[in-house]
């Protein structure tokens, strides 16, 4: 039975290019040799897809292990139905399973052929990651990416070194490593920007790239969170929702559930909001108001909730800042204020000082070397 699923699997592989199956397997951490041909290329990932399923399954985001898992415990063949997608998966890209998408539904159906080869070696999966720490790591990972938008790959290794210590954690490190080596996040999708490759958040709009480097690049180094603020911002990989554990998210969680919103409509108006706070523009605010039309008719509780989105979206990780909210970079581009300074020194009596003086401020350094040269 398994050499006619093998010959099936086989024979759709050999329907794509050379080129294509070579990054099939690249992708599934199955090694093919250049060398080979195209027919001797298929053959070897045919019988990795069906014998050996437990180690690229475990590669996959948790959404779809999950997705996977309620469906090898229905009937071959069948459909499951549920709320509409924001992201298309893996799977589905592999050619391992079917979606159809409605104006409110997925549809998602197994590729028979493959379903007792997941069906089987689920379990494994699963539980090699729930051993080894794939979960936590996943969670980190793309709540890095929820934060920064992009992310230069060798920035991903820097950052997971900084959260998974050798020196403190060796085991934990090892396996991180091993993680970023093996996980489908982060070899799809890559973004291409003035020949710099870098991973991207699954939803990254093709339009806002450019405008996001743009941004950034007077802006030296990324803004730095715990394991705890990463995985927090990651772990809901359906509907992330960024910040939501700050005082400002958390304001605005209580005022979605005051006007009766459920968490499910909650999580989703969240995570719409966090996405339109990435853009940047002088509109968001009404784009992001917009997202309550009909929900409210209380002229004090629309003055409440515009209070709520203005606090939130001036404080949330920006994509074009590097992770840092936009209060927090008007407060790094603000320069000291002499008079002010001063004021604060001495009071209201302001003395005159020459540029070679020493500066009132008691730094050390002459006047023209340190508040006079905002001064002039």
């Amino acid at each position: 039975m398994k050499e006619k699923v093998v010959e099936f699997i086989f024979q759709s592989l050999m329907v794509r290019t050379k080129k294509h199956i070579s990054y099939l397997g690249e992708l599934m951490n199955c090694e093919l040799e250049s060398s080979l041909s195209k027919s001797e290329m298929a053959s070897i990932l045919a019988d990795y897809i069906i014998n050996r399923s437990d180690e690229w399954l475990r590669c996959l985001p948790q959404r779809e292990l999950d997705l996977l898992e309620i469906m090898v415990k229905m009937e071959k063949g069948d459909e499951f139905r549920m709320f509409l997608q924001p992201y298309h998966t893996i799977l589905e890209s592999l050619g391992f399973l079917f979606e159809e998408r409605t104006d409110d539904s997925s549809i998602f159906t197994i590729v028979p052929e493959i379903y007792d080869s997941i069906r089987e070696h689920l379990p494994l999966a699963l539980s090699f990651r729930a051993a080894t720490g794939y979960m936590e790591f996943e969670a980190v990972l793309t709540g890095m990416l929820n934060i920064y938008g992009l992310l230069e790959l060798d920035d991903v290794m820097k950052m997971f070194a900084s959260v998974y210590d050798f020196e403190t954690d060796p085991e934990s490190a090892a396996m991180s490593l091993q993680f970023l080596s093996e996980t489908f996040l982060l070899k799809v999708p890559l973004l291409c920007l003035d020949d710099v490759i870098y991973k991207s958040t699954i939803f990254m709009r093709k339009n806002i790239g450019k405008m996001v480097t743009e941004k950034r690049k007077e802006i030296k180094d990324y803004c730095h969170f715990t394991k705890e603020e990463y995985m927090s911002a990651g772990v809901n990989p359906l509907y992330p929702f960024v910040g939501r554990d700050s005082k400002y998210g958390r304001k605005l969680i209580s005022f979605m559930k005051e006007i009766g919103l459920s968490k499910h409509t909650s999580d989703v108006l969240g995570s719409l909001i966090w996405l339109k706070a990435q853009e940047c523009g002088d509109d968001v605010m009404m784009e992001v108001l917009s997202l309550f039309d009909g929900l409210i008719d209380d002229d004090a509780r629309q003055r409440e909730l515009k209070i709520i989105i203005r606090d939130y979206i001036e404080n949330v990780p920006k994509w074009c800042y590097k992770g840092f909210s936009s209060n927090e970079i008007s407060k790094k581009s603000e320069k000291p204020s002499v008079e002010n300074t001063l004021k604060m020194t001495f009071g209201s009596f302001v003395p005159k000082v020459g540029l070679n003086d020493p500066c009132p401020c008691g730094s050390g350094l002459k006047y023209m070397n340190c508040h006079g040269k905002y001064n002039n």
